[in-house]
């Protein structure tokens, strides 16, 4: 969308240019400037253009002004501008063609050059732009405001069709997500996916707008269009990575001049708004780290001071938090060498739940996820796992050589209880690793009692010295097997015998034969205990 004539003959620069007929245009749009300085010049415009003119040719070409205004070019146009050196009295019947069409006829003085009057109309359009792309009143509540991010640019792409009326997308890379001006973008672009937006599947032609802003025109030939459809594609780029495409979808039509520069304007108001939040999450994660790191350490004991920094931080104090433990267990990986590219993962998954990530070391790192209040703690740990597992599935894709697992403190509680949690979610992996070890999603309530246990791994071969004969030798994989089964069917058996399908004696033979290579007195409700604790845990 240009300007109207009535939006520029207000203007300073205009003020003394005169409407001689055609008045009922005023509201028309300019989306250009054409100059008449040949008889036939009027053949090259295209529609919507400011057509000015010295009127030297129609004082040198008598009847061209008539044959003029019968062409269809004419009716094209948004209006004429004439300097009046040349032709001094407009016929009747000329004027009377300005006003049968709607087309304001102007006169231009004699002062400005054509190159003054195309800088005006330049000026006034970025202006009136920038005026309407004022998206400043949308307040985030902290750096990496998610949804202030989002209704940033829900804003700015719907600005952008109003001024253009073409309807326009913003592709997120790392979030893998697609914002829309409005529902008629996907409608325009039926039958496209949407990588084609950026990397046509299919044989385009392509035009270069803009070098420095790669901005290209893709246009491609199908039968069932009368034109050719085309669409613009600009990188959104943050350093030297592409992070978002963001595209206009022309169709059939084309836009005008002046809606370049509302497409300009779009573009870099979402560059800016990357360049911001790569800063802000920049800031934000250091800052955040710091403050994990600092009450994990014990360092911030009063309530006050906790409550002060997590503000600063966009944390708000009132709501409640699981914590969420991410340990990579290769130790011949390093998971810091992928911090990155992790934070970028992070952020089209684990992160569309409120998420903010700190990293502990250079094998771990956790997530403090804002609770919903609105439903249930199943649903709140079944969707936190959900994005656990679809995090570390793109994480192994790209990196094949970590191994992943996470703990969670599945109650959700205040900041105040980060450490405690925190506690919670190392013992989850801990124990879990030994109780449940074909899973890597581990949830500190599912340890029951055995939370409560503190076994450090370089300690467990003493507590096993007792049992080392059932463990070191293949041939006492029975044993062991039967071992299990009599403890767990309460020491009866036949119980025992049942389970294992062979006879009682069978087991008797067994159970003696253990009693013979450990030291434990089965008998003994203590050692029995410890015994079914350490089998427990070393399934």
């Amino acid at each position: 969308m240009g300007l109207s004539f009535r939006e520029i003959l207000k203007t300073d620069f205009f003020i003394g240019f005169k409407v001689l007929a055609g008045h009922g245009g005023l509201d028309k749009q300019v989306q250009g400037v054409a100059i008449l300085d040949a008889p036939d010049g009027f053949n090259w415009t295209k529609g919507k253009e400011w057509v000015i003119s010295s009127g030297y040719i129609f004082q040198q070409n008598p009847g061209l002004f008539e044959s003029y205004i019968e062409t269809d070019k004419f009716k094209e146009i948004s209006g004429l501008g004439l300097k009046r050196r040349f032709i001094k009295n407009i016929p009747e019947h000329i004027m009377a063609a300005f006003n049968k069409y709607d087309i304001p006829l102007i006169s231009i003085p004699e002062e400005p050059s054509w190159m003054e009057i195309m800088n005006q109309l330049n000026v006034l359009v970025m202006n009136k732009n920038i005026r309407q792309f004022n998206i400043g009143k949308i307040n985030p509540k902290s750096f990496t405001d998610l949804p202030y991010q989002v209704r940033k640019i829900n804003k700015i792409l719907s600005q952008i069709e109003k001024e253009m009326n073409f309807p326009a997308m913003l592709y997120d890379l790392d979030r893998e997500k697609a914002y829309y001006s409005s529902p008629k973008f996907k409608f325009l672009a039926d039958g496209l996916k949407t990588e084609d937006f950026w990397n046509p599947s299919f044989s385009i032609t392509q035009e270069l707008l803009c070098d420095n802003l790669k901005m290209v025109r893709y246009r491609f030939y199908d039968a069932k269009y009368e034109k050719p459809y085309s669409w613009i594609t600009v990188p959104i780029s943050v350093g030297d990575k592409v992070k978002a495409y963001f595209v206009v979808v022309e169709a059939t039509g084309l836009i005008d001049y002046f809606d370049q520069f509302a497409l300009r304007i779009g573009f870099l108001l979402l560059q800016s708004l990357y360049e911001q939040i790569l800063v802000a999450q920049n800031i934000g994660d250091k800052g955040f780290e710091k403050f994990i790191s600092e009450i994990i350490a014990g360092h911030i004991k009063d309530d006050e001071v906790l409550v002060k920094r997590a503000i600063e931080l966009g944390i708000d104090a009132n709501k409640n938090y699981y914590l969420l433990e991410m340990k990579q267990t290769n130790e011949a990986v390093n998971l810091t060498g992928y911090m990155e590219e992790l934070k970028n993962t992070v952020s089209n998954s684990i992160n569309q739940l409120s998420t903010r990530m700190a990293v502990i070391d250079e094998n771990s790192c956790v997530f403090l996820i804002q609770a919903d209040d609105k439903t249930s703690m199943d649903k709140n740990l079944q969707l936190i796992k959900g994005a656990a597992k679809k995090l570390k599935q793109k994480l192994m894709q790209k990196f094949k050589d970590i191994s992943l697992v996470y703990g969670i403190a599945d109650i959700s509680t205040s900041i105040y209880e980060i450490k405690r949690n925190y506690i919670r979610s190392e013992q989850a992996i801990a124990i879990g690793r030994l109780l449940y070890p074909d899973e890597d999603f581990l949830v500190y309530s599912d340890l029951g009692v055995f939370a409560w246990l503190d076994i450090k791994e370089d300690e467990m071969e003493i507590m096993l010295k007792d049992l080392n004969e059932l463990f070191i030798k293949d041939e006492h994989k029975e044993l062991l097997k039967t071992l299990r089964t009599y403890l767990g069917c309460q020491m009866n058996y036949s119980l025992t015998a049942k389970q294992l399908f062979v006879h009682i004696n069978t087991v008797r033979k067994r159970i003696d034969e253990i009693k013979e290579l450990i030291n434990v007195d089965l008998e003994d409700p203590i050692d029995r205990l410890k015994l079914e604790i350490l089998l427990k845990l070393l399934k």
